[in-house]
């Protein structure tokens, strides 16, 4: 699929990209199978549809890989559930889902946005190829899970 941009990003034979999200039940399956922390189907079903900009990878009729950017649209984007199939890993999938989001932000949101992600255990080397940098010791993220409802 294309997104409209000259030179869409390449996928292995098979993998094809999807515009958005995936389904609900299918984004929990992927987050848990990447290693990423769960999050329940209610909480995907109201988050999902805020994403800004997202892609899924399928192989045949299976969705093995996925990413979204989530923020204003101008001021902050943040890129968020970067997750392919461990069965499926390995391929340049989540490269390019990464190239793909890049290329949209790039064609679309004002020159001083900034963009932000949190690079889960050796992810880091991935996001580096796209220009992204540690922004220690100038900056340390931080986060809170709301755990008592």
């Amino acid at each position: 699929m294309s997104f409209g941009l000259q030179n869409d990003p390449p996928l292995p034979a098979g993998y094809a990209f999807r515009a958005g999200p995936p389904d609900a039940a299918t984004y929990c399956r992927l987050r848990e199978t990447s290693g990423l922390s769960p999050r329940s189907l209610r909480a995907a079903r109201a988050g999902l549809p805020h994403t800004l900009h997202g892609v899924h990878v399928a192989h045949d009729s299976d969705i093995v890989g996925m990413g979204r950017m989530i923020g204003d649209g101008a001021l902050f984007i943040h890129i968020v559930d970067i997750a392919v199939d461990p069965a499926h890993q390995g391929r340049g999938i989540g490269s390019a889902i990464v190239d793909a989001i890049m290329r949209h932000i790039r064609a679309t949101v004002p020159a001083e946005t900034y963009v932000s992600l949190i690079a889960n255990a050796d992810a880091w080397q991935l996001y580096e190829r796209f220009g992204f940098e540690n922004v220690l010791p100038d900056a340390r993220g931080m986060a809170l899970w709301i755990t008592n409802r």
